[in-house]
This record gives structure tokens, sequence and C-alpha cells, in this order.
């Protein structure tokens, strides 16, 4: 009878340590999900409703591998620039390949108009305004290390006041997508 009840307790301990090790495991991942909630920002930042550019005129000659490219604001807030990407593949649903390297400009130019990799329209902040009736800007481009393009997409950028800090937010929902023919 003593026996039983001594490997009674040993079993129960066994027991006991293992729903010891699963709530120690438990409440260690809690900690750690909590944890990094904090590096996941709460609010994602997006351009208001209403922001728009519109692709007004693509010229790309195939033989001298310049494209220019002329947008226009037909949005109601301001745009600083925008994200200019092309494929060379024909029928590529993504544009891949960042053209801003690639603005033909002079140092001083480019420096000034070059951002990351976004085009700005100018120094001021969302200086491209709808309200603008000469709301219109071109850049060109030197395509010459690429064979062919066969399409460019456009994704306007604005700066925007975000927790009390100036931000650049990409505005996704307003690209703009063209197919480019050989002039």
């Amino acid at each position: 009878m003593l026996f039983q009840a001594a490997n009674n307790k040993k079993g129960l301990s066994v027991i006991i340590g293992y729903v010891l090790l699963i709530v120690i495991s438990i409440v260690m991942s809690v900690i750690v999900y909590q944890w990094l909630k904090t590096y996941v920002p709460k609010d994602v930042a997006s351009c208001q409703d209403g922001t728009s550019m519109f692709i007004k005129k693509t010229t790309y000659n195939c033989t001298s591998k310049i494209l220019t490219v002329t947008v226009t604001n037909t949005g109601r807030f301001g745009i600083d620039g925008y994200f200019i990407r092309t494929s060379d593949t024909a029928g590529a649903e993504l544009a891949t390949i960042d053209l801003s390297s690639k603005l033909i400009g002079t140092t001083a130019e480019r420096l000034e108009q070059i951002s990351g990799s976004e085009i700005r329209f100018s120094n001021y902040e969302n200086s491209l305004s709808p309200e603008d009736t000469a709301n219109v800007h071109s850049d060109s481009f030197n395509t010459s290390s690429y064979t062919r393009l066969y399409k460019i997409e456009l994704i306007p950028v604005r700066i925007q006041e975000l927790d009390n800090q100036k931000r650049v937010v990409t505005c996704g929902d307003a690209k703009s997508e063209e197919a480019l023919t050989c002039n």
C-alpha cells in the first residue's frame, strides 16, 4: 500500500511538471506577442481620397531610348512627386524597373528632383496643385540600358502630417499605367 502511494506521487509530479511547462510556454508566447505588437504601426499612412494623377502624354523613342512623361494633377490635393516603374517584358503585369535614376538633367537639377527613388516636382511640398491652370509636369528619362520598354506605372506621392511629423505617403490607390509604343 505504501509502495503504491509513492508511485502515484511520482506520476502526479510528472503531470504537474508538464502542466507548468505548458503554462510557462503560453505565458512567454503572450509576452512576446505583446512586445512584437509594439513594432507594427497601428495606422497605415495612406493618401486622402481624391488624390489623383493622370499621365497626359508619353513619348518613347525606341532609337534614341528617350522616354518623356507628362503628368497632370486631376485630384483635389497637391502632389509632391511620383515613383516611376517600367517593364521591359511584353505582357508583364507588374512594372518592376525603377527609372528614377535615369532622369535626364544637370546634376544639380537631378539632386533637387530625386529624393530616394521619388521624383519630386520642386523643392516645395505638394507643389503640383490641382488649382493651378498650368499643373502639367514633364520629365525625360534615358532608357538606353534597356532593350525595349512596354509599359510604365506612376504612383503619386504626397507629404502629409502624421503624428505631428511630416511624412512621405505613397498613393498606391491612385496609380496610373500606360502602354508604351515606339515613336
